[in-house]
């Protein structure tokens, strides 16, 4: 049986509608990480992404709790928006650096939709990669992409038309335990 987190108890009543109507056997728990009510070295999977680091008050907490739920070889599969992301103003006409946010700032309010008013923590990416080392993960791969994981309807920004970070792609994994 596969199981599945999520902090949502929309996103994961929709998840298991979906495993049922697939036939797939998903245990769906409404949780957070850190802190899933979930037995050590119980995935060979972990996804975070689309949104989820910029509401993590302690990025190493989360980097060791998805350590912890790995098994030997396990994966942790990151696809989010790029950290400088919310520095980029979404005007249409020419790519634009917002005065009033940090690269390196704690946290920001969120002006725009979804989040308007919303705090969002800044994680640099050096601080996202660091983290996961440190949790004791290997880093396979890391990649910068120029096209952004969400726009919202109607709109477009020059900061997306491809010369800027908008998302990044991180897979690291558990080492393997040692052969006999």
């Amino acid at each position: 049986m596969s199981e599945a987190v999520d902090y949502s108890a929309v996103t994961t009543g929709a998840a298991h509608r979906r495993a049922a109507e697939l036939g797939l056997a998903c245990r769906y728990v409404v949780a957070e990480l850190p802190g899933a009510p979930l037995r050590d070295g119980c995935a060979d999977l972990v996804y975070t992404g689309k949104g989820a680091l910029i509401w993590m008050r302690d990025l190493a907490a989360w980097a060791r709790d998805v350590a912890r739920l790995l098994r030997p070889a396990g994966h942790l599969f990151v696809y989010e928006a790029h950290p400088a992301a919310a520095l980029w103003s979404w005007d249409a006409d020419e790519p634009r650096i917002r005065a009033d946010r940090s690269y390196f700032g704690d946290c920001f309010v969120n002006d725009t939709f979804p989040g308007n008013g919303a705090v969002e923590f800044q994680w640099t990416l050096g601080e996202i990669v660091n983290v996961v080392l440190a949790a004791g993960l290997e880093l396979l791969h890391l990649a910068e992409h120029p096209e952004p994981f969400w726009r919202p309807g109607g709109i477009t920004a020059a900061a997306w038309s491809g010369r800027l970070p908008n998302a990044f792609s991180l897979l690291a994994r558990r080492p393997p335990e040692p052969a006999d």
